[in-house]
């Protein structure tokens, strides 16, 4: 599988659009770093037995540091976990385009199979990395659906809640309050169904909060 793999990512990175990315192995991750912001493919893989085929996964994320950066003190992740973390991420599922392209171990139909992969990673990480390109078009496309209830929240997870808080109170400081509470009330939601994220932090909200409303780093 790694060599397979190994070819992939090196085709990969002959694609001009992807010239300035580096490849992180650890991760499995093209990463393009800009001044405080990040834009990624994770290209999770894995060997589907059936089928004797790589499966290659691709994950579209951009990353604000100020939007984490406050928050490391209280995260119960590593700090590389932390740091990995994207503020906003897309699979090809959640794009409504193909999620999974199939690689034969051999490499049959190899020209036709990386066409397809090549073609739906510049489509994706264009619409991604443009739509959510500054921290004011992540605000319209992630907070000002939430403030006009025009988007379910997620029900899993933490991290995304003060992320969303952090946003707010950098573009629109005079909205915060009212995401404060629309939050808050769905922290209680989680909280009562056992939510695991949510009960981490759960007892140091009132402290989460005040950092971040009075922080200097996230004004």
């Amino acid at each position: 599988m790694a060599k397979l793999f190994d070819f992939i990512i090196s085709d990969i990175m002959r694609i001009e659009q992807f010239a300035n990315y580096k490849f992180r192995k650890r991760d499995s991750m093209l990463i393009h770093k800009k001044e405080g912001m990040r834009l990624s493919i994770e290209l999770d893989h894995w060997i589907d037995d059936s089928s004797s085929s790589l499966v290659i996964y691709p994950i579209y994320g951009v990353r604000f540091d100020i939007l984490h950066k406050w928050f490391e003190k209280f995260s119960v992740n590593t700090l590389q976990d932390q740091r990995d973390r994207a503020s906003i991420s897309f699979s090809g599922d959640m794009l409504c385009q193909q999620e999974e392209f199939y690689f034969k171990q051999n490499k049959e139909h190899y020209k036709d199979d990386f066409y397809k992969l090549q073609k739906q990673l510049l489509k994706n990480s264009e619409y991604v990395f443009s739509t959510y390109s500054s921290l004011e078009k992540l605000y319209a496309n992630v907070i000002e659906p939430i403030l006009n209830k025009n988007v379910q929240l997620l029900d899993v997870g933490a991290d995304w809640i003060f992320i969303d808080l952090a946003l707010c109170k950098l573009i629109q400081p005079d909205k915060y309050d009212c995401l404060k509470q629309i939050l808050l009330d769905h922290i209680e939601f989680m909280y009562k169904r056992g939510e695991p994220n949510v009960l981490d932090y759960y007892g140091r909200l009132d402290e989460i909060f005040s950092y971040l409303e009075n922080h200097r780093s996230t004004t």
